[in-house]
């Protein structure tokens, strides 16, 4: 009997061994409780609609429109339903800061010219005549490269809204105009006995003029 015991004894002991570590886990906290496990769940994926506006991802603002490019010029008739062109465009703090050079220029052409020239002109001071170009009377250039060119196209045909018109979508990008629309456009001023048309457009900037007088 004693060693029957003593068997069972041991097997007894052997089985609570073994079954020690499997108890733990459902032991009593130290609150007293059953112990309780939280998972974090994962972070809920941003949407679109929940990114700000400007954020790493947001397309850039966009273009305004805002005017960046200003257009002196002027259109002086030359006889026989054509015109003489005088255009001096490029970014408007350039073209605004040489304004008054542009005008004195401007009032110093006349038509016909001196000497029985087509056309004559006074250089401005700080100003230089460049080499000849095609289609061109005349081009200036600002002698410390400070300013666009300025110059005096060959006579072509055509009206003053067509052209004035080319100028607007060619040169500064905007929109054209009507007959009626016109006097926003141009400032009727006396070149000595003649009447002739100063121009002065600003806008975002076309694709350039379309040849002849037209050309950058």
């Amino acid at each position: 009997m004693t060693s029957l015991f003593s068997r069972h004894s041991r097997c007894g002991w052997l089985v609570a061994v073994l079954a020690c570590p499997f108890a733990t886990g459902c032991g009593a906290g130290d609150d007293g409780g059953v112990k309780t496990y939280k998972v974090a769940a994962p972070d809920d994926k941003v949407k679109p609609d929940d990114k700000k506006a400007g954020g790493g991802d947001a397309p850039p603002p966009a273009d305004t429109g805002a005017a960046k490019v200003r257009l002196l010029g002027a259109i002086i008739p030359a006889g026989g339903g054509s015109s003489f062109f005088v255009k001096f465009v490029g970014p408007i703090d350039k073209v605004t800061a040489a304004e008054k050079d542009f005008d004195a220029f401007l009032s110093s052409i006349r038509v016909p010219g001196e000497g029985n020239k087509p056309v004559s002109w006074t250089v401005p001071a700080g100003w230089k005549e460049a080499p000849a170009r095609q289609m061109r009377v005349v081009t200036l250039q600002k002698e410390d490269g400070s300013a666009p060119d300025m110059y005096i196209s060959d006579p072509f045909a055509g009206g003053l809204l067509s052209n004035v018109n080319r100028w607007r979508k060619g040169d500064v990008g905007i929109a054209e105009v009507t007959e009626a629309e016109l006097p926003e456009s141009i400032k009727e001023v006396t070149l000595g006995t003649l009447k002739a048309h100063r121009v002065d457009l600003r806008g975002p900037g076309g694709k350039g003029g379309m040849g002849g007088p037209f050309m950058k």
